[in-house]
C-alpha cells in the first residue's frame, strides 16, 4: 500500500472544498432537465465521494479503493477532491 492511497481515501471522505461552482457556457440537458446557458451549477464532492455505486461502503476508510485493480471502471469524475478539468489544482 502506498501512502498516496491513504491521502486519496482521506480526501475522499473529507474533501478540501464543500462545493465547486461553475457557470454553464452552453445549454445542456441532465436527467431530463434543461439547464440554460449562464446557469450556476454546483458540484458537491462529498456527495460524489459517498456514492455507493462508485465507492461501496462509502463511510468506511478503505485506502485499497485506490489500488489500480480496484479503480478500473470507475468514472473519472467520481473522485474530484480539488476539482476537475482545466481548473484542477493537481
Amino acid at each position: 500500500m502506498k501512502v498516496s492511497d491513504d491521502f486519496k481515501e482521506t480526501l475522499r471522505l473529507y474533501p478540501s472544498v464543500p462545493f465547486i461552482a461553475r457557470e454553464c457556457n452552453e445549454p445542456f440537458t441532465i436527467l431530463g432537465h434543461e439547464v440554460p446557458s449562464g446557469s450556476l451549477c454546483l458540484i458537491l464532492p462529498t456527495e460524489l465521494h459517498h456514492d455507493p455505486e462508485s465507492f461501496p461502503e462509502p463511510e468506511k476508510f478503505m485506502p485499497e479503493r485506490f489500488f489500480p485493480e480496484n479503480s478500473e471502471g470507475r468514472h473519472p469524475y467520481a473522485y474530484i477532491p480539488f476539482s476537475a478539468g482545466p481548473r484542477n489544482c493537481i
